[in-house]
């Protein structure tokens, strides 16, 4: 019987860890000195990569389309606008460009209660699976957000992108963008501002565009005014890995950037367009569902809301949740975006 390339790996590093006295793993400790992290860690990520490989060709999502399809809207993107770089948290970058890399990083924790004989090895590879499957849907979700958003900045055809600042009185104004970090904004404890704006030639109009966490939204706008006003909060949300919707709004007077939301005051500016994605069964979900409609409640889009679906599979006739938010059964394909931008001509 071929005994499987993990265990191999496994057993190479627990003959390291026994030929060093030095080095003390036990249910209580973990012990390594300097001399011997190298080489105990390379062993112990040829464990984790063996893992992952074995198991790489049976995820149930497209993982390799996704880092494809990034790559090249990052590229297309960031030569397009003349940008410095276009940012993503580490460990969502490398799940973007290395995906079996940023899937490794979910058996940190699980590899060592094995080493540590906290669990067996047929305990490992059941809780091996049940992290990685989490893992997956966790950072497609996650880095499908930004490739959508990306493929759509592409599909505007822009020539011209600005950063948004806030002057001392606190009125927003455009500045030069060298960088795209998508939940990043100028620093305000309330206002909410657009990240960034940019010119559609294919519109040939200004769209003003936000990516805030979808929870986040939901505080926008309450109905009473709290007794204490936060002070700490920026509004900047770019290195928070969390599930995200996007904003759109059409920019007539470039001296006129719109603020979406003042948390101090309970105002909220609508924009013209929202957009969430969504795996298929959040459909399926009555409070996936009443998230959905309590956001759009919220931010009343003019042109109401979208709901990309990361995952249509062959059935691409979904029920739309409310009449003024429509279902786009997109997938990784961006031509299947175009509507999004057909609903704003």
């Amino acid at each position: 019987m071929t005994i499987q390339k993990w265990k191999q790996e496994y057993d190479s590093l627990k003959d390291f860890t026994a030929a060093h006295a030095e080095i003390q793993i036990n249910m209580t400790e973990i012990s390594i000195p300097q001399e011997f992290r190298d080489d105990f860690y390379q062993r112990f990520d040829m464990v984790r990569e063996a893992v992952v490989e074995e198991r790489f060709a049976s995820l149930p999502l497209d993982v390799d389309n996704l880092s494809r399809n990034y790559t090249l809207e990052e590229k297309s993107v960031t030569e397009q606008l003349g940008l410095d770089d276009i940012w993503v948290p580490a460990d969502l970058l490398s799940f973007l460009h290395k995906p079996k890399a940023g899937l490794k990083r979910a058996l940190y924790n699980r590899l060592f209660e094995l080493v540590q004989e906290k669990i067996t090895p047929e305990e490992f590879e059941q809780m091996a699976d049940a992290d990685l499957a989490a893992a997956l849907v966790d950072l497609f979700c996650l880095g499908y957000e930004p490739w959508a958003a990306l493929a759509l900045i592409r599909l505007f055809d822009p020539d011209k992108a600005f950063s948004v600042l806030l002057d001392e009185d606190f009125k927003p104004y455009l500045g030069e963008l060298k960088e795209i970090a998508f939940g990043r904004q100028f620093h305000h404890v309330a206002m909410r501002i657009p990240e960034f704006v940019l010119h559609s030639k294919k519109l040939d109009r200004h769209i003003a565009v936000k990516m805030p966490l979808a929870r986040e939204v939901e505080t926008f706008y309450i109905p009473i005014e709290p007794p204490v006003k936060p002070r700490k909060r920026t509004g900047d949300t770019s290195y928070v890995l969390d599930r995200r919707m996007m904003f759109l709004s059409f920019v007539d007077d470039l001296d006129k950037i719109p603020v979406f939301a003042d948390i101090h005051k309970r105002t909220i500016k609508s924009p013209d367009l929202t957009v969430e994605f969504l795996m298929k069964k959040d459909l399926a979900d009555p409070e996936a569902v009443i998230g959905f409609r309590k956001r759009v409640e919220i931010m009343k889009p003019r042109l109401g809301g979208c709901l990309v679906v990361m995952d249509p599979g062959e059935d691409a006739d979904m029920a739309k949740p409310a009449e003024n938010i429509d279902v786009i059964a997109a997938g990784i394909d961006p031509s299947r975006l175009e509507s999004i931008i057909d609903k704003l001509a």
